[in-house]
């Protein structure tokens, strides 16, 4: 074969590549926008069968409602009762009907953005030194309106002081005191706590009740956890909370919405800062040890 034919050959065999090549690139750009549309469509899907089952719902409390009303004109010993049960699932109907979610978010999206910001947080932890200790502190007036004022604390040094408000408004904490250095964030627990105030109103000023509280809603206010329960409180400093189940994976990172909403909020009605530890634990009943300390008029460690 001449040198002419030998290049007129490669010339035809990598055109011949290259158009297999295109075709295989148009054959995948065609895949995936069939994969794009049919997430797109089982997307809408789900927050249809979402939605539709919410609206059941609605329709059962509502045809319940209207049993017991008609119910109650035909067995008029019952009357009671009976309109009691017709004016609850009327009014439950409603409340389900009117406050079903236009979109639903599933908990792995949500799980998947904190392990984000945690990653980052403990990479930038990582870098800057810091200690494992994790504080929150109350911070009068210096937080946005859809936080309450708590910010965390990580201190640079193993013994440390606590900087003041003003010191704690910024992220970077270098104050003149070395023993004040660290790094200052908003928790996640803090914009949880205003959800829970609305919820609740005025926090409960007993703390066992404070305590209870807080871990029940962990449970059935925010659905974080399958269950929360208070083990123990020590001398008024000191309280140990068991979890079991988290929807947003291990709570032993840094700043989980479990362990900040408790720690956000004993420091926001104690006014005291409060010192969050949170160990894996191998027990029938629990997965995690949430144990939450303060010492009143103590601000060196």
């Amino acid at each position: 074969m001449s040198k002419q034919e030998q290049t007129l050959h490669d010339d035809q065999k990598n055109r011949s590549d290259q158009t297999v090549a295109k075709s295989e690139l148009e054959d995948l750009q065609a895949q995936l926008d069939i994969l794009a549309e049919e997430n797109a469509r089982l997307r809408t899907a789900y927050r249809r069968s979402k939605q539709v089952e919410y609206r059941n719902t609605a329709l059962g409390l509502a045809a319940i409602g209207l049993i017991c009303g008609l119910g109650a004109f035909l067995f008029p010993e019952s009357q009671t009762v009976l309109l009691a049960l017709a004016g609850c699932g009327g009014f439950g109907a409603i409340l389900t009907y009117y406050l079903t979610p236009e979109q639903v978010v599933p908990a792995s999206i949500g799980e998947r953005t904190y392990s984000a910001f945690a990653t980052t947080y403990e990479a930038l932890s990582a870098e800057l030194g810091l200690q494992d200790t994790t504080i929150y502190v109350p911070n009068n007036g210096a937080s946005p309106q859809s936080f309450a004022d708590i910010r965390l604390f990580r201190p640079q040094h193993a013994r440390y002081q606590l900087p003041n408000t003003d010191a704690l408004t910024s992220v970077l904490v270098v104050t003149e005191n070395e023993l004040e250095h660290g790094l200052s964030l908003y928790p996640s627990g803090a914009a949880l706590l205003t959800e829970f105030e609305k919820m609740t109103g005025d926090l409960p000023s007993e703390l066992d009740d404070l305590a209870g509280q807080l871990a029940e809603t962990l449970t059935h206010g925010f659905e974080l956890v399958d269950d929360a329960s208070v083990e123990n409180i020590e001398a008024g400093q000191q309280i140990t909370v068991s979890i079991a189940g988290s929807t947003y994976g291990s709570i032993t990172r840094l700043d989980h919405p479990v362990s900040s909403f408790l720690g956000s909020g004993l420091a926001d009605q104690l006014q005291e800062p409060v010192t969050v530890e949170t160990v894996q634990v191998e027990d029938e009943r629990s997965d995690y040890l949430i144990t939450c300390s303060w010492d009143e008029g103590n601000e060196e460690t």
